[in-house]
């Protein structure tokens, strides 16, 4: 992806990671959602010859995603998930050709995977605990399909290393939401920086790898 769009999102990225040091009454939203929102432009313009739309509609969900878990009502938190579930299923469909299975591939989704087990099976008897019990199959939904698009990602041949690390890292910053947001009595600050970080991060690795793989295959 051409440098200026990759400082651009930068920018946007940072913005969007300080508003949890900045509280803002209104368009904190829209602030949050604006760095996915440019990654939709980017990924339109730059990754239609090999991935078409699937790219531009799964960070343009994430964009939803992102307005909706800025709100701290749990009707809006459900919004939330279902516009990353349908996301992630869209990373799937773009990123689920030339796949090629390798011990060292085989190895990360493994070790990816054992990991999101054990944090749905804590996160669910937390739940279980407070009388939640409604969310625990909408969270086992949501962290299949997220391991799917993880695994496709990882699996994904492609001559850039981006969009496995992209599928990789965005089950890490999901993982923070878990944490911060369902393990724990109070969430911590830098547990929410750090989501923040890595969500942003893994969102632009899967664009800006598409954009790459788009223009180099041959």
């Amino acid at each position: 992806m051409p440098v200026f769009l990759s400082m651009t999102y930068l920018v946007l990225a940072l913005a969007g990671t300080g508003l949890n040091l900045v509280h803002l009454d209104v368009g904190a939203g829209v602030i949050k959602s604006l760095p996915a929102l440019f990654l939709v432009v980017c990924a339109w313009a730059y990754s239609r010859p090999r991935f078409g739309p699937w790219i531009a509609i799964g960070v343009a969900l994430g964009a939803v995603g992102d307005y909706s878990l800025s709100n701290a009502e749990r009707a809006w938190f459900m919004a939330g998930l279902c516009a990353f579930l349908v996301g992630h299923v869209a990373y799937s469909v773009a990123f689920a050709k030339d796949l090629r299975w390798t011990r060292a591939r085989g190895i990360v989704i493994g070790v990816t995977a054992v990991a999101m087990v054990a944090l749905v099976a804590a996160v669910s008897i937390r739940m279980a605990h407070a009388g939640e019990y409604v969310l625990i199959p909408a969270v086992t939904i949501y962290v299949t399909v997220m391991s799917v698009m993880m695994a496709l990602a990882v699996l994904h041949q492609s001559p850039t290393w981006m969009i496995a690390a992209g599928g990789v890292i965005f089950v890490v910053s999901d993982a923070h939401i878990a944490v911060n947001h369902m393990l724990l009595n109070t969430s911590r600050l830098e547990i929410a920086l750090s989501g923040y970080a890595t969500y942003y991060l893994a969102q632009y690795l899967l664009v800006a790898g598409a954009v790459y793989e788009s223009r180099h295959r041959t």
